[in-house]
């Protein structure tokens, strides 16, 4: 468990002081659903930019790091390639962690 320390100014203490801890619960999953939103965005596409790659070379990112075509253009779109598949797995493993929060 990891604990948050949020500073806020005198004036807005007095008015939050009273509440209990289930507004920070709740403004954690306002943010988490924006989060989720902005990230499957991002993923979306990313999603089209690897079935790009898919389409035009007729197979998977695994099949295709496999063999890579001996061409300056193939190496440069495996770089490419390979860049999207990282972020598309990190961004897809955060949505994970973020639906946990929003008990989905």
């Amino acid at each position: 468990m990891v604990e948050v320390t949020v500073r806020v100014p005198e004036d807005i203490m007095d008015i939050i002081s009273e509440t209990s801890e289930t507004i920070y619960v709740e403004a954690l999953k306002e943010v988490a659903r924006k989060r989720t939103s902005n990230i499957q965005r991002r993923l979306k596409e990313l999603r089209r930019k690897n079935s790009a790659y898919e389409r035009k070379y007729g197979k998977s990112y695994a099949e295709f790091s496999q063999n890579i075509p001996d061409t300056m253009k193939a190496h440069d779109d495996w770089i490419e390639w390979s860049y999207l598949v990282k972020v598309t797995d990190e961004l897809a493993y955060k949505v994970e962690k973020l639906q946990l929060l929003l008990g989905k």
